[in-house]
Parts: C-alpha cells; sequence; structure tokens
C-alpha cells in the first residue's frame, strides 16, 4: 500500500493506514536483516495548530543477526509514538516528502529502535580449527587463571641459599 500526499492534504478528521508486514527484507543494513510478524496502524490528522501529525502504533519482531555466530536472533519491539510530519530532511519530524509505501516508512520507524549487537541466548558453538579455536572470555579468563605471568618465570627457578 501507497501513502499519497495528496491523499493527506484535505482530510478532515484522520486517515489510518492499516500496517501488516508478514516479511519483509531489509538490504545494505548490518544490524537488521528483516521485519516480520509486524501489525499496527500510522493514523495521520491535523491537529489544533493545523499541523499535519501522525500517530504510529507497531508491534512485531526483527531479525537481527548473532554478533558471534552471525545465526539469526528474533527481537520484539513495540513502538507508540505521535509526531508532527515534515516534508524537508533538515526539520524534526515524521519526514514524508514524497509518496511512499507503508513498508518503507515503517523500516524507518524501526531503524532507531534497532539494537547495535544482539547474542542469542542459546548455548552458542565457537569455531574451531586446525590450531585455534575461539574461545568465550569466561573460558579464556580461567585458562589464564593458573598461567605463570612470563616476565616472573624466572623467579619459579631460583633457589635461596640456606645459611648453616
Amino acid at each position: 500500500m501507497k501513502i499519497y500526499l495528496k491523499d493527506l492534504i484535505n482530510i478532515v478528521n484522520e486517515k489510518v493506514y492499516p500496517v501488516s508486514i508478514e516479511n519483509y527484507e531489509v538490504k545494505d543494513n548490518v544490524f537488521i536483516r528483516r521485519l516480520c510478524d509486524t501489525k499496527g496502524d500510522l493514523t495521520f490528522y491535523y491537529d489544533a495548530a493545523d499541523e499535519l501529525r501522525v500517530n504510529y502504533h507497531l508491534k512485531g519482531q526483527m531479525v537481527c543477526p548473532c554478533a558471534i555466530s552471525l545465526e539469526d536472533v528474533y527481537v520484539p519491539f513495540e513502538i507508540d509514538e505521535d509526531d508532527i510530519v515534515v516534508s524537508d530532511p533538515q526539520k524534526e519530524g515524521f519526514l514524508l516528502d514524497s509518496n511512499r509505501e507503508v513498508d518503507d516508512l515503517v523500516l524507518s520507524l524501526v531503524l532507531p529502535e534497532v539494537p547495535i549487537k544482539v547474542v542469542k541466548k542459546e548455548k552458542i558453538e565457537y569455531s574451531r580449527g586446525d590450531g585455534w579455536a575461539f574461545v568465550s572470555e569466561k573460558d579464556y579468563e580461567s585458562s589464564k587463571k593458573d598461567e605463570i605471568d612470563p616476565r616472573l618465570q624466572k623467579l619459579k627457578e631460583y633457589r635461596f641459599e640456606e645459611e648453616d
């Protein structure tokens, strides 16, 4: 569904656009892969000062890559906001500068909510190779706990001379 600016200019009460996104693939973004099961609505109306405003309520899931294994992690989100509609990118508000698809608008609303780092809750199988392995920080610290600092290794060989 497309939102046309000409339809919003002369609305009397409000204009509601329902949002129902089953699966929307996001391209060129390393923090989010897709939106899924997103429902809600975008409601456009004029306030007492004759400014075009939008109220949006969105609920769904975003699929983000795990920071360690790059597997899909489902992150729920819920957004309930009210904003002024602007047509100039220099102004602050909900930017609507041309006729746009509802899916693209929803993505622009969800992007600020995308977490920078997501780690899946299940046990992570770390990669291994010939002579190398990724380990968790906890395992690394426990393996280094019993190891002697190489700068102090010579002191271990020192023998005290006993006086008779």
